[in-house]
């Protein structure tokens, strides 16, 4: 089975970089693209949405969905003033 860039004749790379928007940002973990894949499902309102996406990360619920004990520590701190959900 070929995958869809080699349908599109474009050659893959090994990432030595790290994340980096110029050679496609990040792999995502499975769990991301199953709820991205589930999500897309579905119409919403967007501004309900991010509302919503809001009232989660002030009540600390972001680092928990991610799993983040360093985003924990940087919110303490103050070294997160703004989250993009």
């Amino acid at each position: 089975m070929s995958s869809i860039y080699e349908r599109l004749g474009v050659p893959t790379l090994i990432n030595a970089t790290g994340p980096a928007t110029r050679l496609s940002g990040s792999l995502l973990p499975a769990e991301v693209t199953e709820a991205m894949k589930e999500a897309s499902q579905y119409c919403v309102d967007m501004t309900e949405l991010q509302a919503r996406a809001s009232q989660n990360a002030r009540q600390d619920v972001m680092p928990e969905l991610i799993g983040s004990e360093r985003m924990r520590q940087r919110r303490r701190l103050g070294c997160v003033s703004k989250i993009n959900l």
